[in-house]
């Protein structure tokens, strides 16, 4: 049965005496929390308050109401008109994750209205009239059967600030607004949408450059390009690798990034701003000291950095290929290496002079003139190898293993670790790279 006044008593009066703000104020509480939590676990950025009415405020509302819509009858009347009694806010760092929230807060609450604000005043904000999903609440004047509403504002924080002061100077003073107040609200709430676009057309922009560093390079002259660009653009590389005029393969360089998983211009960027900075020149020399007889380029410098300088991460930095006979994946890794030595290094001589040069001839003659023969490059589709050609593999793959060779080290690590060239389809660089050593080495040259 409704409840009915005295036709002396005021109905506000009576509503407001039987309501229970400190009841309120904790369903606030409880319901600001959830979204909390659901938010929080959902890694979206945010802030939540929680209020109950003021009675004063809400005196006032009851007033306006009723000069606008005509006398309450009952108590029941108003508390089913007034239904920000207990309010909850959430307030997003980034306005596009409203979308988000609207599918958190229908799996938090049972959501009577969703209503998107877009008044004359300028505010902006989507409400939620929701029921929490538990039982036990008891506020006002209705019982504990008829479930209490809660309204979330999910507003942006520019527009937060903005209804903050905007409501303050329209409910909390007798007047209203003066005309200056309302000129300086009006352009607050302009500056603040622009502000809020602004903020949206950068993110926006960002995840465009974001999407774009994550496509796959085309090819070489992709690559070559991204590099010419990143070297001549202003806060890029230190002085001291503009210097460095020689940029080296950009085909290697893609091979070696798709092998790595890195063949995007975010990745690339990452290695470059890693070792082409103002503090990495020192570094730099030292590198090129070892180098003595092969003219450093930048993407040698780079992919030395990269494969000899990770420290305990070397081992896991590649997937090795676990379907090969070991035999049969010493000779691609060797092959490979060889394919590498030719492909990065100028001028040619320079790196088969490393091997010409050494104390041990015979285990390198041997076990390079082995490979260079035909039938053992397609070895892994053919024979097996003799106990003595074994043995000469495995002499020739320790020498490798142990060697301090700077250029000889950067190519069988490389290729050791999982960046094998085709040796099928690069057969002419590996003629081109085997024969000259092959013809030194079988004249016994030293």
């Amino acid at each position: 049965m409704a409840i009915q006044t005295n036709i002396n008593e005021s109905l506000s009066s009576v509503f407001i005496e039987k309501y229970k703000q400190n009841e309120y104020a904790s369903l606030a509480r409880a319901v600001a929390d959830m979204c909390q939590q659901a938010l929080s676990k959902n890694g979206i950025p945010h802030k939540t308050q929680s209020r109950a009415k003021e009675p004063e405020s809400l005196r006032k509302k009851i007033e306006q109401r009723e000069r606008k819509n005509g006398r309450y009858r009952t108590l029941e009347d108003v508390h089913h008109d007034i239904v920000d009694l207990a309010g909850a806010r959430i307030i997003l760092e980034r306005w596009e994750d409203r979308h988000f929230v609207k599918e958190i807060i229908n799996e938090t609450f049972k959501v009577q209205k969703e209503e998107l604000k877009n008044e004359k005043s300028g505010y902006e904000a989507v409400h939620y009239r929701v029921y929490p999903k538990q039982n036990g609440w008891q506020c006002g004047p209705h019982t504990t059967e008829e479930e209490p509403l809660v309204e979330i504002q999910v507003q942006s924080w520019y527009m937060a600030q903005w209804a903050n002061v905007e409501h303050d100077a329209q409910y909390k003073t007798s007047k209203g607004p003066s005309q200056a107040m309302s000129n300086s609200l009006d352009l607050w709430l302009q500056l603040s949408k622009l502000t809020e676009f602004l903020a949206e057309q950068t993110k926006a922009i960002k995840a465009k450059q974001d999407a774009k560093d994550k496509q796959k390079f085309r090819g070489r002259k992709h690559v070559g390009n991204h590099l010419d660009k990143w070297f001549s653009d202003d806060g890029n590389a230190a002085d001291w690798a503009k210097n460095q005029k020689e940029m080296g393969s950009s085909t290697a360089l893609e091979i070696y990034l798709d092998a790595r998983g890195w063949k995007t211009p975010g990745s690339l960027n990452r290695l470059l701003y890693e070792h082409f900075g103002p503090e990495a020149q020192d570094e730099y020399s030292d590198v090129a000291a070892q180098y003595a007889g092969i003219d450093l380029n930048r993407v040698i410098y780079l992919m030395d950095r990269v494969v000899l300088n990770c420290g305990e991460n070397c081992s896991g930095a590649f997937e090795i290929p676990n379907n090969h006979e070991v035999h049969a994946y010493k000779i691609q890794v060797i092959l490979s290496t060889f394919i590498w030595m030719n492909r990065l290094f100028l001028p040619t001589y320079g790196w088969q002079r490393l091997f010409t040069r050494i104390e041990d001839q015979k285990t390198v003659r041997e076990g390079i003139l082995l490979l260079g023969m035909s039938a053992r490059q397609n070895f892994a589709e053919e024979s097996s190898l003799a106990d003595d050609e074994v043995s000469k593999l495995n002499r020739l793959w320790d020498w490798f293993y142990e060697s301090r060779d700077r250029p000889i080290m950067l190519a069988f690590t490389m290729s050791n670790q999982g960046a094998i060239r085709d040796v099928p389809k690069e057969k002419t660089d590996l003629r081109n790279a085997l024969r000259p050593l092959i013809a030194a080495l079988g004249r016994g040259m030293t």
